[in-house]
């Protein structure tokens, strides 16, 4: 026990023993001189209230807990202050003493929660309701927010996406029901609430993370799943049914097993027969096994090779202090090399390679012990082929022999490591890359880039490593032979390819595989750091270029929704040239329109309420007083126009409120937008065109007349005189333009406001 433990204990005996006492003054002035020392467990505070009460001091219990509060608060220290209070609310459950604290504190400890203070209040915890309650329907209600998970039998964990308080409806994002909306009863009834530290809220809340934790640490992701369950055991089938599909894709099942299983072999925390089918129990323990029975069971057990014995001595090495190695564990360990090296024979260099720093690593990690010698120099001399080093079971001795070939052949050896780095484990290729000069070697490393972003199935992990390298800046001296932006464009077109060949009745299952390994990194590598590749991309091209990848990442087949959403955004901030003419486009909900337009439509709007709806109103009465109306096929007839004349209505209220008229002293003609008339030249056809962009009402295909939403329109938006536009065609292809010329084409009075008159005659009240 620390110190301050030690102080603490002191402090709450204590004020324990006068409280006990009745010596109220006493404990009084210990709370007071040492406020900032007092305990927040709940434990204690529900004892020392107990104690308080039952001598009769609830007066004081309420004072002195303020204080205490008061401090935490002041101090922003949400969670103990919060602690506190649900110790003691229960026994002061309407205190006013305490009612603006536990506001102030729950308003603290759930900051992040956007509705918190509607639901303090709907909760009456500002006004006169029992603490208690109020705290337990606030509770409820943060419980339903974005972002908290459920459980339904069937339908699996599902991710809050909207909560209404005042309609009590929340939308729940299920694998089985998406969007399912429910309300605050049967969220009740039907369901079951995970807390988010569960493995299985996160599951569902953050699969990404989880995803990547199990790339890098496999045994990480399984103890948190096993800590989550009874007696912190799972059958492998199990564990397998808990990660797949959501942490580890089908697909990838076998080769991430067999990875987290080595680890798990040599884990101390894990109890775990890998030689075991589906039915093998792993089991988290409480305490780990001694780190000597943890190495000599993994590395005497049948089914250890090379790669598990090497990683096992190299454990020997990192051992923690204190622990002392046996030199009859050392010796069998020796012995056993000793065997294996003979087996192999000359014929097996390489295996023997690995059998010689295995032994060279088991002396160093015991210096005292008798370990043979096998010379790995001595074998390496008769290498000249760097192939081998590819095949070298534990990539650390691939590192390792690379490092002493390299010292002996120099510039030749760089060259010759070079070509293997389309073909090498991920560790290994990136010592090749870190022996390679970037001033003399920059051909060779050219041409393995190339050669792997070519054929990027052969070697997936390498390749992931490679293009990270790339997208994220960190190979800066090949940015003009692998610039972001081509790189972005050649990974999207192989994404839809990959896409294909998962619909491909006529692709390998193993083909398959990879190429949906290959979709999950790439999407993972665009998305990452908020699309930064996205941006770095779009930093270098040019606007027409921007807007075709634009077009190409909101169509693709293998892209998600709420990827494509980000990247839509990302792209508009880091370009902010193209800020106006986006800004056009965001005008789709405030509609711009021109005068002439909108006194139409208002008219359109007056004569359907006075006219035409009063109307057919007659029609539908008159129709009814003809009896049967199955068989009336004039109430039929006017019931379809009435409801189509409601739903124009409605259209039509809802755009002229929305709607935002330009004359045109509001158009500028430095750039192309609405309100302009522009003449292009297509050199297609080496013919003049003109255009005029203006709003949805105004549309008119057979005069040139586009709207400001059309795809052709938007392409042209933001391009000024002399500009140069290629015009992607929704159908594929595309014409190059060039503008010619700009006009404000609210000039010519055409679309002004009609007279008094000309409104009168085109059908009003």
């Amino acid at each position: 026990m620390n110190p301050t433990s030690t102080a603490t204990v002191k402090l709450t005996d204590e004020i324990m023993k006068f409280t006990i006492e009745q010596a109220y003054d006493r404990v009084e002035e210990l709370w007071l001189d040492h406020l900032a020392k007092l305990p927040t467990q709940s434990a204690f505070h529900t004892q020392w209230v107990k104690a308080m009460r039952k001598t009769g001091a609830t007066d004081r219990v309420e004072e002195l807990e303020a204080l205490l509060i008061e401090d935490q608060l002041e101090k922003e220290r949400w969670r103990p202050s919060v602690r506190v209070l649900l110790a003691v609310i229960p026994y002061y459950a309407r205190s006013e003493t305490l009612r603006p604290l536990f506001v102030r504190g729950l308003r603290g400890f759930y900051r992040e929660v956007d509705q918190i203070g509607l639901f303090i209040d709907r909760a009456g915890l500002t006004n006169s309701a029992s603490l208690v309650d109020g705290f337990k329907q606030v509770l409820e209600w943060v419980r339903l927010t974005p972002g908290q998970v459920f459980a339904h039998l069937d339908w699996g964990e599902g991710v809050v996406n909207q909560f209404d308080l005042d309609s009590g409806r929340i939308r729940i994002d299920f694998p089985r029901q998406p969007n399912k909306e429910m309300t605050i009863e049967g969220v009740r009834k039907y369901l079951r609430y995970i807390e988010p530290t569960h493995f299985l809220a996160r599951r569902a809340r953050e699969p990404d993370s989880l995803r990547k934790l199990a790339q890098t640490d496999p045994t990480g992701v399984i103890k948190q799943a096993l800590s989550e369950q009874k007696e912190h055991q799972l059958k492998q089938a199990a564990l397998k049914e808990l990660l797949v599909p959501q942490v580890v894709e089908a697909a990838d099942w076998n080769g991430w097993w067999g990875k987290a299983r080595e680890e798990l072999k040599i884990d101390p925390y894990i109890d775990f027969n890998a030689s075991g089918g589906a039915s093998t129990l792993i089991h988290l323990r409480e305490q780990p096994r001694s780190f000597e029975a943890e190495i000599e069971e993994q590395f005497f057990a049948p089914d250890a090779g090379a790669s598990i014995k090497a990683e096992l001595i190299r454990q020997l090495a990192r051992r923690p202090k204190g622990v002392d190695l046996q030199r009859e564990l050392i010796g069998r360990m020796a012995a056993d090399l000793e065997r294996t090296w003979v087996l192999l024979g000359e014929d097996h260099p390489i295996g023997r390679l690995e059998v010689a720093y295995m032994l060279e690593d088991l002396a160093e990690a015991a210096p005292d012990a008798q370990v043979p010698s096998r010379e790995a120099g001595a074998i390496l001399e008769h290498f000249s082929d760097y192939d081998a080093l590819v095949e070298i079971d534990h990539v650390d001795y691939g590192i390792r022999a690379l490092g002493t070939l390299l010292e002996r052949d120099g510039h030749a050896g760089c060259e010759q490591a070079a070509g293997l780095l389309a073909r090498a484990p991920v560790k290994l290729a990136q010592a090749i890359w870190r022996a390679l000069d970037r001033e003399h070697h920059i051909d060779v490393a050219v041409a393995a880039v190339q050669e792997l972003l070519d054929a990027p199935m052969s070697n997936v992990e390498t390749y992931v490593w490679m293009v990270r390298a790339i997208l994220d800046g960190s190979w800066g001296h090949l940015d003009d032979y692998f610039p972001a932006s081509g790189v972005v464009v050649e990974i999207l077109d192989q994404m839809e390819e990959w896409h294909q060949l998962l619909d491909s009745p006529a692709a390998p299952q193993r083909t398959k595989e990879v190429a949906k390994k290959l979709l999950s990194r790439t999407r993972t590598l665009l998305g990452a750091n908020k699309c930064d590749a996205i941006s770095r991309a779009v930093d270098g091209m040019n606007k027409d270029l921007v807007r075709r990848l634009r077009r190409s990442i909101q169509t693709h087949s293998a892209l998600q929704a709420s990827f494509k959403s980000q990247a839509e955004r990302i792209i508009l901030i880091t370009r902010l040239d193209l800020a106006e003419e986006e800004r056009a486009l965001a005008k789709v909900d405030d509609h711009l329109c021109t005068e002439l337009a909108y006194a139409q439509k208002a008219a359109e709007l007056r004569d359907i309420k006075s006219v035409r709806i009063p109307k057919n109103s007659k029609v539908i009465e008159l129709a009814r007083m003809e009896g049967d109306l199955r068989e009336n096929a004039g109430y039929q007839y006017a019931k379809e126009e009435q409801k189509m004349l409601l739903q124009t209505q409605a259209s039509l209220t809802d755009l002229l409120s929305r709607a935002i008229v330009r004359r045109a002293g509001d158009i500028d003609t430095r750039r192309i937008g609405f309100g302009i008339q522009f003449r292009a030249r297509n050199f297609k056809t080496d013919q003049e065109e003109s255009f005029t962009i203006l709003g949805r009402w105004e549309a008119d295909g057979e005069r040139n007349i586009l709207s400001m939403q059309a795809p052709l329109a938007t392409q042209f938006t933001g391009h000024k005189a002399g500009d140069s536009v290629l015009i992607e065609h929704p159908g594929g292809g595309s014409t190059p333009y060039q503008i010619l010329e700009i006009q404000n084409a609210l000039a010519t009075g055409q679309w002004d406001a009609p007279s008094k008159g000309e409104e009168s005659a085109g059908g009003g009240e």
